[in-house]
């Protein structure tokens, strides 16, 4: 049977969301499936004219075989749930929940959720923390949800920068609830230690917040230390990864943490904020956990494992180790036509 991803059309390829989609698709055309990838476009997850427009026009004339719709251009269809109820949505995290979202916004999308979600013939979410989430706060039925987590490729443990300093990374769009300002503070408190910092993310999407966290990066304490870069090829990528000692999130809400989860595949020691990923994917051995937003305590935290040997090299064996138990793309692929088969 064909299968048909719906995605948001003004994404990036590197964001979470794009990546999921693209890489499931290449993992169940590598088993044998018919998988076509399809933008909708217009602006999304808040939907302009355009993106209502092309939803409406999808929905009208559905291709056949299985059609999944990527949650962050489903607000689109909010008016098309008669349309839709052979649709599979796949929701990454719902909008309502976002923390830093004013009530105003975060009650549209509440309510076009509770319009659509329950029409759709099946929802796969990345977590089982999302699927709680549209239990309690949608009122959508348990059995509505399958959780399908991304899958992590396997890869070669990080070899680290080689001393003497620790390489710090961050990987996540330069947008404000992903806690960058919370770690540029933090480090700011470490003049004394010998660290260099790295933040891989995507500026575009908020330009006014990724100038702010450029001017907080030439401030006492950083200037020099903190190199920003945008996205990466997979080979960069990789790079970034293998010359990597530590890694650091300061999110505030995730659906689930892909983040995360790559550091915890390559053997990383983590610093964490504690909604940094789904709680699944936080292994409690190989992190130092902090509570969202409090750089105190995330200073703390880095400088024990920044300065202590013995407990970057703790923190980094358990990580390995917990990455061992990580799905891959081809094992959610082989989930997911099990759980549809053609």
């Amino acid at each position: 049977m064909p299968v048909t991803f719906f995605t948001p059309g003004n994404f990036p390829p590197t964001t979470g969301a794009i990546v999921y989609d693209t890489r499931l698709a290449e993992a169940l055309r590598a088993l044998g499936a018919s998988v076509d990838l399809k933008s909708v476009l217009g602006r999304h997850p808040e939907p302009d004219e355009a993106a209502l427009q092309n939803a409406a026009a999808i929905a009208a004339a559905l291709p056949a075989g299985r059609v999944l719709i990527d949650g962050f251009c489903l607000y689109a269809f909010a008016e098309q749930a008669t349309h839709l109820t052979s649709a599979i949505g796949m929701l990454h995290h719902p909008m309502s929940q976002e923390p830093q979202l004013p009530e105003a916004e975060r009650a549209r999308f509440l309510a076009a959720e509770r319009a659509l979600l329950p029409c759709l013939a099946h929802l796969l979410v990345p977590s089982e923390a999302v699927r709680r989430q549209l239990v309690d706060a949608v009122g959508l039925d348990a059995a509505q949800i399958t959780v399908l987590a991304p899958g992590i490729p396997e890869t070669p443990r990080s070899a680290g920068s080689g001393g003497p300093g620790r390489h710090l990374l961050s990987v996540a769009s330069l947008i404000p609830r992903k806690g960058h300002d919370t770690v540029l503070r933090a480090l700011q408190s470490l003049p004394d230690l010998d660290w260099r910092f790295t933040i891989c993310g995507d500026a575009s999407i908020d330009p006014e917040h990724a100038a702010v966290l450029r001017r907080l990066a030439e401030g006492p304490g950083l200037a020099g230390r903190v190199t920003f870069v945008g996205p990466r090829t997979p080979e960069q990528m990789e790079a970034l990864w293998q010359s990597a000692d530590v890694f650091i999130s300061a999110s505030i809400f995730e659906g689930y943490g892909m983040a995360v989860a790559e550091a915890v595949r390559h053997g990383l020691p983590l610093a964490l904020a504690r909604e940094a990923a789904a709680p699944e994917v936080i292994p409690a051995a190989a992190s130092a956990i902090v509570e969202p937003g409090d750089h105190v305590q995330l200073a703390k935290a880095l400088r024990r494992i920044i300065y202590d040997a013995d407990v970057h090299a703790a923190l980094a064996d358990a990580s390995w180790q917990a990455g061992r138990a990580l799905p891959r793309w081809e094992d959610q692929a082989q989930a997911f036509l099990k759980h549809f088969p053609g």
